[in-house]
């Protein structure tokens, strides 16, 4: 599957669209890319308005990315969540990890 990102930077802010799927052939190498955000930013948005599906590896991203940010008090934020991404974060408790825009 395929994973597409961008990046919008905005001082201590930073906001990255996620585009397509996150899965386990994938994933890795999306948390390698939020770890070095969360170390530069003071918060970081994640606009899922594209992102068609999430898988257990994904959301291992996601939890490894919470725990950094929270770790130097930032913020972890998720916008426009498509309906099928909210109901795994839902299920799985990974809604908390995220402050909702």
């Amino acid at each position: 599957m395929t994973m597409n990102m961008n990046l919008i930077k905005r001082g201590s802010e930073g906001e990255l669209q996620l585009i397509g799927y996150i899965d386990a052939g994938n994933a890795a190498d999306v948390e390698k890319i939020l770890v070095d955000l969360v170390s530069k930013f003071d918060t970081l948005i994640l606009d899922m308005g594209k992102l068609e599906y999430v898988s257990s590896a994904g959301l291992r991203a996601f939890k490894h990315a919470f725990m950094d940010m929270r770790a130097k008090h930032g913020i972890l934020a998720a916008k426009n969540v498509t309906k099928s991404v909210m109901e795994v974060l839902e299920i799985t408790g990974f809604t908390r990890l995220f402050k909702f825009m």
